[in-house]
C-alpha cells in the first residue's frame, strides 16, 4: 500500500506511477477527496471531544451527553469514508522506477542481455505440461474436475520429486541458522493486507473466507512476517531469520499468454519461503552472508 503522505504531497508523481502500470489517475484524485473529508472529519471529532471535556468538568451534564450524540455520528461517517479511502488505496500499485520501459503486455518487455548460448534441438521440443502428462507425474484433468481449472494432481515421482527439492531446500537453510516453520495456511486480514496480498479490487490474490477476517495465504512470507508483529527487537537481537513451508493459494485472475498454462499461474501449490527481521540497511549483505553466496 503507498504512504499516505506520499500521495498528499506529490499526487503528480503518483499519478504518472500509476499510470505507467496502466492504471487510472483519477484514483488518486478520488482519494484525494476523501482524504480532505476524513481529515475534516478528525478534526471537528477532536474538536468537540474537547468540548465534551470540559462541560464534563463543569458538570453540564445535557450538554455534554448532546455533544456525545453529535460524535457519535460522525464517528459513523468517519468510519464510511475510511473504508472508501483504503478501498481506493488497494487499487494504487507500487510506483515503478523511472528507468523501467513502459509496456500492457511481455511483448513490450526489453532484452538486456543473453548469457550463454540457446540450446538448438534436432526434435520438436515438449514443454513441462507435455511431458508431466506424458511421465504420469501431472494430472490437470483430475486437477480441474475436481476443483476447476488452475488445479492440478502431482502424482508417482512428481509427489516425491516435489519432496525432495522440499527437502532440499529446508536442510539448505537449516545449516544457515534458519528456524524452520510449517506456518497457517490462514492468516488475519491485517497480515495479507500489510504484506501487500490485496483482498479486491484487479489485483487481487487473496482467496478470502466468508463471514470471517481470515484469508487463504499466498505465500508464507504473510505467515512468516506476522510472528513479530507489535514487537520491539533489540538490534543485539538481529539478524532472525525464518524458512516456512507452506500451502500457497492465490486468485491468479489475471492470468495471461504463455505464464496461463501448466505449473505457472495455478490456484494451489507449497512453496519454501525466506523470511528475515533485521535492519533495512543489512538486509542484502546479511541474506548474502548467511547464504554463503558473498563472504
Amino acid at each position: 500500500m503507498l504512504d499516505i503522505n506520499l500521495i498528499r504531497q506529490n499526487p503528480e508523481k503518483v499519478k504518472a506511477g500509476i499510470s505507467a502500470k496502466n492504471s487510472s489517475p483519477q484514483l488518486v484524485d478520488s482519494f484525494l477527496g476523501l482524504d480532505e473529508e476524513w481529515r475534516k472529519l478528525v478534526k471537528e471529532i477532536d474538536d468537540l471531544r474537547g468540548q465534551q471535556k470540559k462541560l464534563g468538568e463543569e458538570r453540564k451534564i445535557q450538554e455534554a451527553t448532546e455533544i456525545k450524540g453529535k460524535i457519535q455520528s460522525l464517528e459513523d461517517d468517519l468510519k464510511q469514508i475510511e473504508k472508501r479511502r483504503e478501498e481506493i488505496l488497494y487499487q494504487l500499485p507500487n510506483l515503478p522506477l523511472d528507468d523501467v520501459p513502459k509496456g500492457r503486455s511481455e511483448k513490450d518487455n526489453i532484452v538486456v542481455r543473453e548469457v550463454g548460448k540457446k540450446t538448438e534441438f534436432k526434435f520438436q521440443p515438449k514443454d513441462h505440461l507435455e511431458l508431466g502428462e506424458s511421465l504420469n507425474i501431472i494430472d490437470f484433468e483430475t486437477g480441474a474436475k475436481v476443483a476447476g481449472s488452475g488445479f492440478y494432481y502431482l502424482k508417482n515421482e512428481g509427489v516425491l520429486l516435489e519432496l525432495a527439492l522440499v527437502r532440499y531446500a529446508l536442510d539448505f537453510l537449516k545449516k544457515r541458522g534458519f528456524i524452520l516453520c510449517i506456518t497457517p495456511d490462514l492468516a488475519l486480514g491485517k497480515f495479507y493486507t500489510g504484506t501487500g496480498s490485496a483482498p479486491r479490487g484487479p489485483e487481487a490474490q487473496t482467496f478470502v473466507i466468508k463471514d470471517s477476517d481470515l484469508g487463504l495465504i499466498a505465500t508464507a512470507e504473510i505467515t512468516l512476517a506476522a510472528i513479530h508483529s507489535d514487537e520491539i527487537f533489540d538490534e543485539a537481537n538481529l539478524p532472525k531469520f525464518y524458512a516456512g513451508y507452506s500451502h500457497c493459494f492465490r486468485q491468479e485472475a489475471g492470468a495471461y499468454g504463455k505464464y496461463s498454462k501448466g505449473l505457472y499461474r495455478v490456484h494451489q501449490f507449497r512453496k519454501v519461503e525466506m523470511s528475515a527481521s533485521t535492519r533495512p540497511e543489512d538486509t542484502a549483505d546479511t541474506h548474502l552472508k548467511v547464504l554463503g553466496l558473498v563472504e
